[in-house]
């Protein structure tokens, strides 16, 4: 049999793509999964291989929906040839359980692998020079005329939350965490 497996790392992510890829190679049963790459697990991943038998084929998009690091992909590919089944890769056009396949895949994985460490490197590196230097990092606040703005509608009684939120872009966990801890009261209508 012919199985494909396609994963995207979240829930709003979308596998149509994937999906379609896999459809055009004649796979007999396609796997989804949305769970992150960055872990070990993979549930469907494991219940699709421990389904699958000495002659099958399975096929992915791309190297990354398999694995993380080398190590993770090559122990996996390893796996699947003494099992007797083929892993074929769309996106570089081999049978991924071939000697020259395996070879080829063993360098890309390695380079790949290699640029997220550097670009991981590159990134702390940044956060470290931009707090040096006195940057404040994470999420911006609301400007404080959006908030004092909000709250003046606010106890004007005449808008919902919702339209608070519409009209100034603060969120309503925004304005009541401002209310409660300035201990605004409002008057009854």
């Amino acid at each position: 049999m012919i199985f494909g497996y396609c994963r995207v790392s979240t829930k709003e992510q979308n596998l149509d793509t994937q999906i379609q890829q896999l459809q055009s190679y004649k796979c007999d049963v396609i796997v989804e999964e949305k769970h992150t790459g960055a872990t070990l697990k993979r549930p469907e991943l494991d219940k699709l291989l421990n389904k699958m038998l000495d002659g099958d084929k399975l096929i992915v998009t791309r190297v990354d929906r398999l694995g993380r690091n080398t190590r993770e992909l090559l122990t996996l590919v390893e796996k699947l040839q003494i099992r007797g089944i083929t892993l074929f890769i769309i996106e570089l056009g081999i049978e991924a359980t071939h000697r020259n396949g395996k070879l080829f895949l063993t360098i890309l994985s390695a380079l790949a692998e290699n640029e997220r460490e550097l670009l991981a490197e590159k990134r702390s590196a940044g956060i470290k020079l931009a707090k040096e230097r006195g940057v404040k990092l994470g999420r911006k606040g609301k400007k404080k005329g959006q908030v004092e703005h909000a709250i003046e509608l606010w106890l004007s009684n005449k808008y919902t939350i919702k339209e608070i939120e519409k009209k100034t872009d603060v969120a309503k966990s925004i304005l009541y965490r401002e209310i409660q801890k300035r201990e605004i009261k409002r008057n009854a209508i």
